[in-house]
């Protein structure tokens, strides 16, 4: 094929291709649809064929027959594919309602819209309501349609592949009812000699259909004219009174939106009774005025008035009352009122003759009466026309005023007098010209006290009365209906405890539980009543409930108990949780006042880890409060162990199956009889000691209300067996070890493990050692280890009543390795003070490592003089004890320091020790500091020598000069020369320095002075002889 998918009017060729076969050759073209149907089309010697405008009924399966006059081969088919569309969409609307102007739909009903276009590929569908998108798909539904929903509603379908499109658009009205139903009314029309008949039903769309029914006979019918609007319709009756007396007229409302009709009716009729004519005065007695009805016709009567000398009303609605200036009426003549009906030919009339009546007055038999008793009251008129009408009216105390009794009759008798007929009371005496009213008088009725009755708060009620709850505030408050009012006395228990209407309690209390009686009296009529209540306190239980589970049956099933005592009623308790269906129904109840107990069902049905709750509430509490218990097995199995007791008289065997709820029930079984059981305390089998069998298994049996079979546990009684981790301990000096010691698991227990030294002593908590015991083990430390202290052999030991066992253990401590050496290769002062020292060393084979810091250490070799005034002359120079003062380094990498705070004038030597742990290796060569190299003290010296020679020849001259007049100042000359053999000499504290005259001694003249003789200022700087702050804190020393 040329094009295996052609748009539908373009051309395509399709040609069938044979490999080998002798000509001539018949080809033969066969076409498959959709439906499988075949055709052959074209039959020649050509090979191939051209459609020239495709269109979609060529899709379908292609084939061609090559044959020969040998035979004949088929192709495998091939499906051409035409491209077309999207036609014109074709829009079903469900459900189908058609108009000329397009599709209609009922409101609220469903409806869907269904679009369709031929295209291949299949068109996509886009929905637009009013040009707007409102959705995308084959298929739009409006599941509840709405009269807003009214429009035109277009479909988009569109061939994406082809990029091409159409659209359909259609007409959708909602159609809706008007709302209720018609309403039907009839109107008098010409001058009320005639009917019009009116019936509305607005809203709705469309305009609903309206039509009239009834009693028009043959005659009304043709006569009658009937107008239509949108909404209503209208017929107008003949005149001539040939509409029949109640008239029933219907009109029947139809609308497509609604499935069956409605209708409204009216009816026509004549007033039952004549016209009514009555007349009545304006309070103020300004105006009269008469007033005609003539009530019940439908429609409603026309009436007018005609009085003397032309007063006259009429033509109106309103005609039925005819006012007049009071001044203006002519009393004692008559005035007509005129009645016409439409269907009546002939009007009727009322007459009204007019005389007032006088101002009535009320008299009474009694004005306070006794209730039940009888009295009458008169309402007396003087003057006025009959027939006169009496009003009799009551006024409550609350100002309300009711009319009780009408009439011709100006007496009332009250045959049995009440409460309510208290109040004040007038007459109305009225005529058809006026109305006049008495004045008020008071009737007061004489009454009670009833039976009180009484009014509890907070209101609580129960079969025998009312309750309260404790320490809240109640209030009684008594009413007994009594005219005059009554006197309240309250009592408790038959005794007087308030007097007045509302007692109150301001925090009852249980004690004030009782019968409250209130007495109500009537001091006028001496009368009295009373009424006795019950009131219960009800107060709560303390705390919450308490719940346990126990074992019951011989710890072969549970029970529950669950006990709140206390409290009034009693609480009530009501037990929930992991109660399973065969459980609650073998389950057996049981209740008290203030508890409930339930069994469980034996033979292990109830779950382990079963949760049980009792829920308690009580009447005074607002929550109810609730307590839990579980019953399960324990955790790990039964625990058998032995012991003896301090003086060794017995050996006790001990059972314990810890951390069940409840607890197990435990009993031992031994040889030869040696059995206790059946009992809560069989946990424990006491034996005299040496009376155990050795070997021999005893057997403790443990049993649990959750579990069918009991457990046991069996302890074989021997003589214990001591066991270490490792019987050589090696560790290096410096460090804690623990040597531990413990005894296997088959032991009878033992008095006490205990430990022994390396030298056999006992050993005991100490700063040296640490001991952690338990009854199965024992644990020994030996804080800092010291290898000459320390090591040896230790020794653990314990016995029980069967033998005695000990184990030796040996602790080794290593030393650690030698530190490499190190070598001093600077030492100098960092200043002329000579104050400080900066050290510099190196370490052999420091890529090896081995030490963990440094000793640095100092000391003093020698010190030179002091300047006079030191205190001590004793000798040119001192030497001090040479002890190493030792500075600690913690840092391996430091390798330079300074040293500070030292004494100028002393000669100190340096050495550095390395350090691994605790081992110290050997010191480096010790050396004296050297000076800095730019030293400027040689010259500092030589100027001070300088002077000294020019101080000692003033000072010659000086004693020359004394000599030659020792006679004028001998005591001079004894103070001076009179020190010649003295001992004091004092050095110059410089190690540099040098002695005149080469003298025999550092300090001497060739004359046997002392230099300080000769130069007593010369020196003003003082050196101390103390050694440089060695023996304190590595803070003193500076890097």
């Amino acid at each position: 094929m040329s094009n295996a998918s052609p748009v539908e009017g373009s051309s395509v060729w399709m040609r069938c291709s044979v490999e080998n076969g002798t000509e001539p050759i018949q080809y033969t073209w066969h076409y498959e649809n959709y439906n499988g149907n075949a055709t052959t089309f074209t039959l020649g010697n050509s090979s191939i064929i051209n459609i020239t405008n495709v269109n979609r009924n060529h899709t379908g399966w292609y084939r061609c027959v090559a044959s020969n006059a040998v035979n004949s081969e088929k192709s495998d088919r091939l499906w051409l594919n035409t491209l077309f569309g999207p036609d014109i969409p074709q829009i079903d609307v469900t459900p189908y309602s058609m108009t000329r102007r397009g599709y209609t739909a009922l409101e609220t009903e469903a409806v869907s819209l269904l679009c369709q276009a031929q295209s291949n590929p299949a068109s996509q569908y886009v929905w637009f309501y009013n040009s707007s998108q409102v959705y995308t798909g084959q298929k739009f539904t409006i599941t509840k349609i709405l009269r807003m929903h009214t429009g035109d509603y277009t479909c988009l379908a569109q061939n994406t592949y082809l990029n091409t499109s159409s659209n359909n658009t259609i007409s959708l009205t909602v159609y809706y009812p008007p709302d209720g139903s018609p309403s039907c009314s009839v109107e008098p029309a010409l001058n009320h000699t005639s009917l019009r008949l009116l019936c509305s039903w607005p809203g709705g769309f469309p305009s609903p259909s309206l039509h009239w029914t009834g009693d028009l006979i043959q005659d009304q019918s043709n006569t009658a004219q009937q107008t239509s609007s949108a909404s209503s319709t209208t017929i107008m009756l003949p005149s001539g009174g040939l509409t029949s007396n109640n008239s029933l007229f219907t009109c029947l409302g139809s609308h497509a939106a609604l499935k069956q009709s409605t209708q409204c009716s009216t009816r026509t009729y004549i007033p039952p009774a004549e016209p009514l004519c009555f007349a009545y005065v304006t309070n103020d007695k300004q105006y009269l005025t008469l007033s005609c009805s003539w009530e019940g016709g439908a429609p409603k009567a026309l009436v007018w008035w005609e009085g003397p000398e032309g007063q006259r009303k009429g033509g109106e609605e309103t005609s039925n009352n005819f006012t007049l200036y009071y001044s203006t009426v002519h009393f004692g003549r008559p005035y007509t009122c005129h009645a016409r009906h439409p269907l009546l030919v002939q009007t009727k009339i009322c007459r009204l003759t007019l005389v007032p009546v006088t101002k009535p007055y009320v008299l009474m038999s009694d004005t306070s009466p006794v209730e039940g008793s009888s009295m009458w009251m008169r309402c007396n008129v003087e003057n006025g026309t009959e027939p006169i009408r009496y009003v009799w009216q009551r006024e409550t105390s609350s100002e309300d005023i009711t009319t009780f009794a009408q009439g011709n009759n100006s007496i009332i008798n009250v045959t049995n007098v009440n409460r309510n007929h208290t109040g004040w009371y007038r007459c109305v005496a009225s005529n058809t010209i006026n109305n006049q009213t008495s004045d008020r008088v008071w009737l007061d009725t004489i009454y009670g006290p009833d039976v009180p009755q009484i009014d509890v708060t907070p209101p609580r009620t129960v079969k025998q009365g009312y309750t309260a709850l404790e320490t809240e505030a109640v209030s009684l408050l008594c009413q007994a209906q009594s005219n005059p009012a009554s006197q309240y006395i309250w009592f408790y228990n038959n005794s007087q405890v308030y007097t007045g209407q509302k007692f109150t309690i301001t925090k009852i209390l249980r004690v004030d539980a009782g019968d409250y009686t209130c007495l109500a009296q009537n001091t006028y009529l001496n009368t009295r009543t009373k009424k006795t209540i019950s009131l219960t306190v009800y107060y709560p239980p303390d705390g919450s409930p308490s719940c346990s589970v126990e074992p019951a049956l011989n710890h072969t099933s549970l029970r529950l108990l669950c006990s709140w005592p206390g409290g009034f009623p009693s609480p009530s308790l009501h037990w929930t949780g992991d109660l399973t269906q065969d459980q609650s129904n073998t389950a057996q109840q049981t209740s008290s006042a203030s508890s409930t107990t339930i069994m469980l069902p034996s033979g292990g049905l109830t779950s382990n880890n079963s949760l049980f709750t009792c829920l308690g509430s009580h009447a005074a509490l607002k929550q109810s409060t609730q307590c839990s218990t579980r019953t399960y097995i324990p955790p790990a199995e039964p625990l058998c162990f032995a012991y003896v007791t301090n003086d060794k008289p017995y050996l006790m065997l001990s059972c314990s199956w810890e951390g069940g709820a409840p607890n197990a029930l435990v009993w031992w079984e031994g040889p030869e009889g040696q059995s206790k059981g059946g009992e809560q305390t069989s946990n424990i089998l006491i034996l005299r000691y040496g009376t155990a069998r050795s070997g021999k298994p005893y057997t403790c049996h443990a049993k649990h209300p959750l579990l069918v079979e009991t457990k046991t546990c069996r302890l074989t009684l021997e003589a214990p067996v001591l066991q270490t981790q490792r019987r050589v301990v090696s560790v290096y000096e410096g460090s804690d070890v623990q040597l531990t010691c413990n005894l296997r698991a088959n032991y009878l227990p033992v008095n006490e493990i205990t430990w022994f030294n390396n030298q056999g002593v006992g050993v005991q908590d100490t700063s040296k050692y640490m001991l952690l015991r338990t009854p199965a083990w024992a644990n020994l430390t030996v804080r800092d280890t010291d290898e000459t202290q320390d090591s040896g052999e230790y020794r653990c030991s314990t016995s029980n009543a069967v033998g005695g066992t000990e184990i030796n253990i040996t602790l080794v401590i290593k030393k650690y390795p030698m530190p490499p050496n190190a070598t001093l290769v600077r030492v100098m002062y960092t200043s002329q003070q000579r104050n400080q020292v900066e050290l510099e060393w190196v370490v052999e084979k420091e890529e090896a490592g081995g030490w963990t810091g440094f000793f640095l250490e100092h000391r003093w070799m020698s010190e030179r003089p002091r300047r006079k005034g030191s205190g001590n002359d004793s000798s040119s120079e001192r030497v001090e004890e040479k002890v190493w003062y030792r500075n600690i380094l913690q840092d391996p990498a430091v390798r330079i320091y300074t040293v500070g705070s030292l004494t100028p004038t002393v000669t100190y030597q340096f050495r550095v020790i390395p350090v691994n742990h605790r081992t110290v290796g050997h010191p480096s060569a010790a050396k004296t500091p050297v000076e800095p190299r730019n030293n400027l003290y040689p010259a500092v010296i030589g100027a001070a020598i300088g002077g000294m020679l020019i101080a000692a020849v003033l000072t010659a001259l000086l004693l020359m000069f004394i000599l030659r007049n020792r006679s004028t100042n001998p005591r001079l000359h004894d103070l001076l020369f009179g020190l010649q053999h003295s001992q004091s000499q004092e050095t110059i504290n410089f190690p540099e320095d040098e002695v005149f005259g080469g003298s025999s001694s550092p300090g001497k003249s060739s004359n046997g002075f002392t230099l300080r003789s000769f130069i007593p200022h010369l020196l003003t700087h003082e050196c101390h002889p103390h050694p440089a702050t060695t023996s304190q804190a590595p803070s003193l020393w500076r890097r």
